[in-house]
């Protein structure tokens, strides 16, 4: 018996083959019940879409795109990544789409890949992570009428569907833990704070380091900032800073971007004679199994990146859908160990 094809769905369902075809690839300009009843059809008939046909077709390849302007180095080790692209694997999947992942040296890099794949058709949409302040994804975006979902603090563009971090949020949470520490300290004692973040460039960076600054400031609290680049042959460097913060200027707490950085700080001050959180507390933006392996453990703010994946995946197929949406993800919430 042959199989079931586009023409019986149309057929089945009442519509037109093109009106079937835009229902099944989440094409606009089909009304919800439309939408609905074709797909009825489909599952009633047990018609599976042939993506050989629809590469041919250019109408839709089942296919997102997600470059990353890291090194293998950085993605392989830290959770955000493996836990973002989790969620992104597994919402992608429950409507039968794929993930294309490229790993590029820099994000001029990033923006002829996604300049090439708009103009070879290779994906359906992009997904961009790293939000910077001047983005220049952006304007490849806008040029190639790319479908596009960022993670982002602050909008890249009217085209660009935005899941919206409260950066201020998190970094007053953390801040919040820290100071109410200051304040049990003798009169004597440092009132100091460090932020250890990410490259500048970065949205999130700097927005946590604006955050930063003006909580420091409003509570008469000494502020430093220190930028890494992720890089772990670089810890130790960033150790020496923190040390001579420590013994200069009284710091007495540090906030770290991610719980890999913190965990590979924590080793080293221990080594240099540091006691956390007697001496120098630790509290880290993002958290995972390592922090709860290191001794003492670190006190982090934790939040669901496998489901914010989720989330950014489902936006990105509503923004093919419905147009340019924004959605807000919670700020998550401390997770108090013995570190800060």
């Amino acid at each position: 018996m042959p199989s079931p094809t586009l023409a019986d769905v149309a057929r089945e369902a009442g519509v037109s083959k093109g009106t079937a075809s835009k229902a099944l690839n989440g094409v606009t300009g089909v009304s919800a019940s439309t939408r609905e009843r074709v797909a009825a059809a489909a599952a009633a008939l047990g018609w599976t879409p042939s993506y050989a046909a629809r590469a041919l077709s250019r109408a839709s390849t089942g296919v997102f795109g997600l470059a990353l302007a890291r090194s293998s180095e950085t993605v392989g080790t830290e959770s955000f990544f493996m836990a973002m692209v989790a969620g992104l694997e597994e919402e992608l999947a429950l409507t039968d789409r794929a993930l294309l992942i490229q790993l590029v040296p820099d994000v001029e890099a990033e923006s002829e890949l996604l300049a090439r794949w708009a103009a070879e058709r290779r994906v359906d949409g992009v997904f961009l992570l790293d939000a910077r302040l001047e983005d220049p994804r952006t304007a490849v975006v806008e040029h190639n009428g790319l479908a596009a979902a960022a993670m982002a603090s602050s909008p890249l563009s009217p085209m660009i569907s935005r899941l919206a971090v409260d950066e201020d949020l998190r970094m007053d949470l953390v801040l919040e833990r820290l100071m109410a520490a200051l304040d049990e300290l003798p009169e004597d004692a440092g009132r100091h704070l460090l932020y250890l973040g990410g490259l500048p460039q970065f949205q999130h960076v700097m927005a946590r380091e604006r955050r930063f600054r003006e909580r420091c400031s409003a509570a008469g609290v000494g502020a430093s900032v220190l930028h890494s680049d992720y890089q772990q042959h670089d810890v130790s460097r960033w150790t020496r800073e923190v040390l001579a913060l420590h013994r200069e200027a009284g710091c007495r707490g540090v906030v770290v971007d991610n719980d890999l950085l913190a965990a590979q700080l924590l080793v080293e001050l221990g080594r240099d004679g540091v006691r956390v959180p007697e001496d120098l507390a630790i509290v880290a933006l993002e958290d995972s199994i390592l922090c709860t392996v290191t001794s003492p453990a670190i006190t982090a703010l934790h939040r669901d990146t496998r489901e914010a994946g989720r989330l950014l995946a489902r936006l990105l197929v509503r923004h093919i859908e419905e147009g340019t949406l924004t959605e807000a993800i919670g700020p998550g919430g401390m997770v108090v160990r013995g570190s800060g």
